[in-house]
């Protein structure tokens, strides 16, 4: 467990499959540095809830978001994320993670200005650490 960093209030994983949900969630809960953790299978339900996040005045410090889902992949998440919430997106950080090997993935995220980081699932401790310490700048 890491100490001396302020917690997040809220994070919010966006992955289609359960196991990595549950998965990420026991990372999390093990770096003692989130306080709660809302999970979802898709984009569309992961809108939803920042609909309500949104409407509720509880957004989340961190997205997550898993590049390949069926449906609504990651990209368009955010696309559409951008669109709906651009508002409120400096209230949060947005983190793509990814199992692929394609360098275009990591290049396309590092040029846009709605992605802040990167990781390769699965999601560490260390990265947390990371992600919370660049929002205590």
């Amino acid at each position: 467990m890491i100490v001396d960093l302020k917690k997040l209030s809220l994070v919010l994983l966006i992955d289609d499959d359960d196991v990595v949900n549950t998965l990420h969630s026991i990372v999390l809960r093990k770096s003692g540095l989130v306080e709660n953790i809302q999970s979802v299978m898709s984009g569309n339900e992961a809108l939803s809830v920042l609909s309500a996040c949104e409407r509720d005045n509880c957004w989340p410090s961190v997205i997550f978001v898993d590049i390949n889902m069926p449906g609504m992949n990651g990209w368009e998440f955010i696309e559409i994320f951008n669109e709906k919430f651009s508002t409120l997106k400096k209230k949060s950080m947005i983190c793509l993670l990814s199992s692929s090997l394609d360098p275009r993935d990591r290049e396309k995220a590092e040029k846009s200005n709605l992605i802040d980081f990167y990781f390769s699932k699965p999601l560490s401790i260390e990265a947390v650490s990371a992600i919370l310490k660049n929002t205590m700048i």
